[in-house]
């Protein structure tokens, strides 16, 4: 579907809500939905500007911020970060990211985690061009393989896994195209269609997306700095079937909270008394130094974990790595025959064959350095405001004043060329959203650019609330 620059209709639905007897974002949320079901908006129209709405109903722009909000809820629109709110389609409403060309648009994005781009792994293009100098070598990787990948390619994850502290061998590996396969993967092997897991209740969104095509409810547990709260889990446990939980331990996202030993003791405990599945997310620990109190390492009989090479090398090759309990390494195996037989060989043997090369550690260095500069520069600008950060991560995790709303204030950003996640985003089902935002550090070109960024979301925090933006 191409998606149009401008609304495809302002009609009906976009006239006056002055006579309305209920809150203006309501109205308007009933008005999109009768415009839906009327037919005068079809999927996949676009929907005018927050600005531009807001100008044309006589409300404020939070009023249309609201109302779009309450909209998505429904399941009516969809949000595109960088290209606008879309007629859905019917199908359950997830949030879908649009990674902008910085060469085509002037609009600075802050809204995904990416492998620095000035440092872009170099030394792939040479490695391609020994690789297709290589006929034998060649010749095999364009075969049929075995599901999990060729041997020497699961001998070499296990390998590179071992160096970041996990507990592995080549036979609890399969090759994976990118960590979202992994988690796609992990839930096949784990539940079935109609059971419940559990997450952190704001939670990397690839999880609800998976969980929407298999047909799994997700409920989402309270946190605290060091992520889901025990006592939440068990509970959650005790009322529902919950057959896994998905939990992002280390550099939590969006939150950047970080589990303890004794707290990840005490959800292995849990999950052990009420048979539960763990599933690991530990792709945001990969810039740290050896991460062994993994939950593989402390429960491997009950746990998957999930890691790939989309933040160290590129996540256009799409390599990851899915380690399972011995029990169910079948029924991974036959998750991926069914889905795409196999991960591509010839892009496993890129990334492995650029990890064994010299220029990966010097590159691997010099990524971890702009990463710091970028969170000093991140802390300086934000030192008067609550943030979280800490090493490693690619994002910091604002949490606003009052009385901002986080999709007032991410819209405002966007009018300004900035995006930005809201906490929205990464809610998981009811789960009660905080007012804050998710501002990722890596994804500018350049550090001058990442700087003036956060400059307009350190210039919109200092201008202050402005009461014109309130519902009413």
């Amino acid at each position: 579907m191409s998606l149009p620059d401008e609304p495809s209709c302002m009609n009906q639905w976009t006239t006056s809500l002055a006579e309305s007897e209920i809150a203006r974002y309501v109205a308007l949320a009933d008005r999109i939905e009768s415009a839906v079901q009327s037919g005068e908006l079809k999927a996949g129209d676009k929907l005018p500007t927050h600005r531009k709405l807001a100008e044309q109903l006589g409300v404020t722009v939070g009023t249309v911020t609201r109302g779009y909000a309450e909209a998505q809820r429904r399941g009516l629109v969809s949000a595109i970060v960088g290209s606008g709110t879309f007629v859905s389609s019917g199908q359950p409403a997830d949030i879908h990211f649009a990674q902008l060309d910085p060469e085509t648009t002037s609009a600075i994005d802050l809204s995904l985690n990416l492998p620095i781009r000035n440092q872009s792994a170099p030394g792939i293009g040479a490695i391609m061009q020994q690789i297709s100098e290589d006929q034998q070598s060649l010749e095999r990787l364009m075969r049929y393989q075995h599901e999990r990948g060729l041997e020497h390619h699961r001998q070499k994850a296990a390998h590179w896994l071992n160096e970041q502290g996990v507990q592995c061998s080549p036979a609890n590996v399969a090759i994976t195209s990118g960590g979202q396969h992994a988690i796609i993967l992990s839930l096949m092997a784990a539940t079935r269609r109609g059971d419940t897991i559990a997450a952190e209740g704001l939670a990397y969104p690839g999880l609800k997306a998976a969980a929407n095509q298999l047909g799994i409810k997700v409920v989402g547990l309270p946190m605290d700095e060091q992520g889901v709260l025990p006592d939440a889990f068990n509970s959650q446990c005790k009322l529902n079937h919950i057959r896994a939980i998905y939990l992002c331990p280390t550099i939590q996202n969006p939150t950047n909270a970080s589990m303890g030993l004794a707290r990840r003791k005490q959800i292995i405990e849990i999950a052990i008394h009420h048979d539960v599945w763990i599933l690991e997310d530990e792709i945001p620990s990969n810039y740290l130094q050896r991460n062994e109190n993994c939950f593989f390492n402390l429960a491997p009989e009950r746990t998957f974990y999930i890691n790939s090479h989309s933040k160290t090398i590129a996540p256009g090759l799409r390599v990851g790595y899915l380690l399972s309990p011995d029990k169910v390494i079948d029924s991974v195996a036959s998750a991926i025959r069914a889905q795409c037989w196999f991960a591509p060989s010839l892009n496993v043997e890129i990334v492995q064959r650029w990890i064994d090369s010299k220029s990966a550690g010097v590159w691997l260095s010099l990524q971890k350095k702009e990463l710091d500069k970028r969170q000093m520069l991140a802390k300086e600008l934000l030192a008067d405001y609550e943030i979280k950060i800490v090493t490693g991560s690619f994002h910091v995790w604002l949490l606003l004043p009052e009385p901002w709303r986080a999709m007032e204030f991410q819209a405002l950003l966007e009018e300004r060329g900035v995006k930005v996640l809201p906490a929205e985003t990464f809610a998981i089902g009811r789960f009660p959203a905080p007012q804050a935002i998710r501002i990722c550090i890596s994804g500018p070109t350049t550090i001058n650019a990442l700087k003036a960024g956060l400059s307009v979301v350190k210039q919109q925090l200092d201008e202050g609330y402005d009461a014109r933006l309130s519902v009413f």
